[in-house]
């Protein structure tokens, strides 16, 4: 009877614990940061894909011919080759520590988690002897 109640009063601590959880924060705020992320990529890709189009129609309604035509396409496409690679450069170096940053919080939950469960191992085998020594002396 009294292991019982024990044993409740231990699940009722681990769940409070499980409760609080710094994971579970980490882990929303990645989903949230991901989300951003996308946000950001699917407008970068938009604007890309807009200038091309816009670039192009420029040019078919230009009334330039042939070489000049030719140049100003060679120009445009080096252009926008140019201002995918700042884009990109602009995104490593946002995106850099923004992960570090992800790396040592999921790694300071971990920890935070670790040290929870040997909390609650030492609880526990501190009542399961304490309830031995109870057993032994009756």
């Amino acid at each position: 009877m009294e292991e019982e109640k024990i044993e409740q009063e231990v699940k009722e601590e681990v769940k409070e614990e499980i409760k609080q959880d710094p994971k579970e924060k980490v882990h929303e705020e990645v989903k949230a940061k991901k989300k951003r992320r996308r946000a950001g990529l699917i407008t970068g890709i938009a604007l890309g894909v807009g200038t091309v189009i816009g670039a192009i129609i420029g040019l078919l309604f230009a009334p330039n011919k042939g070489k000049k035509t030719r140049e100003e396409l060679k120009k445009k496409a080096e252009e926008l080759t140019e201002k995918g690679r700042e884009k990109f450069e602009e995104a490593k170096e946002k995106l850099g520590p923004t992960i570090d940053t992800l790396k040592k919080r999921i790694s300071s939950a971990i920890e935070a988690g670790i040290k929870q469960a040997k909390e609650v191992e030492e609880k526990i085998q501190e009542k399961a002897f304490i309830e031995e020594e109870k057993t032994e002396e009756e």
